[in-house]
């Protein structure tokens, strides 16, 4: 925690508060210069395939310490299980194949890296990489199913974000760190990930059509409560039976700080790549940017809320 020993809900609040500023600078820079969807996909792949990369490299660049790693690979099987019980709740809550990979993958890269990151610095991003190796495993998978009725394996080996992880593994494992020559261009790169992805965002809520979406209010509304609060109130009891059951085991590390790492992730709001499928596969591609575009509008309170709520829970 911070050193005046804030509650961790209320440094939640004010980084989404810092990150929705930026997104609001976003969303006026869209209206005054009209941005288009080519330059929207110039900034996602930007953001995908360059900067969240160089976060990764750049939170793997630690000295080596056998207990890290194995606290890695143990969040990367809760976060197995929280996405198991995910994929099941969106399968039981609907059967529009958006909405269920809307249950399942959140928007962890542009939200949930900036928000971690500025609550609990450059070890909270090093947890959440255990997530992020589950989540593009799954996403590649499961996802590239849902959509395409087959699995394409090549996209998750040629992956930019999968080859850093691995990398990165390589890199920790290392019996010294990066030099400082790259070390610092990395660092400086990763810098850039909060305020591009809150603009980002913030473009994407600058392209809602009111007149256009009028017809998608309601499975809208049923969508954003799922994603942000039922699938929130689930993972806090799931993860608080994880807690119960491993917090009397000795070298396990900040469990507490693990737990909430793989909470934040997957309560953020609706991912951007499930636009993006939906337009690769034809699927209705208005529709899932609406998802996204609600579901990071409503975070900035539903995020906050659920956290006070695990802070009571998880002690």
């Amino acid at each position: 925690m911070s050193d005046e020993e804030e509650i961790m809900y209320a440094l939640v609040f004010n980084q989404l508060m810092t990150m929705f500023i930026i997104g609001i600078g976003g969303f006026v820079f869209a209206k005054i210069f009209k941005v288009d969807n080519e330059q929207q996909k110039f900034l996602s792949k930007f953001l995908l395939y360059f900067i969240n990369p160089s976060i990764i490299l750049n939170s793997f660049n630690l000295e080596f310490d056998a207990a890290m790693l194995k606290q890695l690979i143990f969040v990367a099987f809760i976060s197995l299980i929280i996405h198991v019980v995910m994929i099941f709740t969106g399968l039981l809550s609907s059967k529009n194949h958006i909405d269920r990979l809307g249950i399942v993958f959140t928007n962890c890269g542009f939200i949930g890296i900036p928000l971690i990151r500025g609550v609990f610095g450059n070890i909270g991003v090093f947890y959440l990489m255990g997530y992020l190796v589950v989540f593009n495993i799954l996403l590649w998978t499961y996802g590239y199913y849902q959509m395409s009725g087959s699995v394409n394996f090549k996209k998750i080996i040629t992956n930019p974000n999968i080859i850093c992880i691995i990398l990165g593994m390589i890199i920790f494992c290392m019996p010294f760190t990066l030099p400082k020559t790259i070390e610092r261009p990395l660092s400086m790169i990763a810098d850039l990930n909060t305020a591009t992805s809150m603009v980002l965002i913030g473009i994407l809520l600058a392209g809602f059509k009111p007149k256009e979406s009028k017809r998608y209010i309601p499975q809208l509304a049923r969508f954003t409560i799922c994603r942000l609060a039922v699938t929130a109130i689930i993972n806090i009891v799931v993860l608080f039976c994880i807690y119960k059951i491993f917090y009397n085991f000795e070298n396990i590390g900040n469990l507490q700080l693990m737990l909430f790492v793989v909470l934040i992730c997957s309560i953020c709001p609706a991912g951007t790549s499930i636009s993006s499928m939906s337009v690769v596969f034809n699927k209705d591609a208005t529709y899932a940017s609406l998802a996204v575009s609600f579901t990071s509008l409503f975070c900035i309170f539903s995020i906050p809320a659920f956290v006070a709520l695990a802070e009571k829970i998880i002690k």
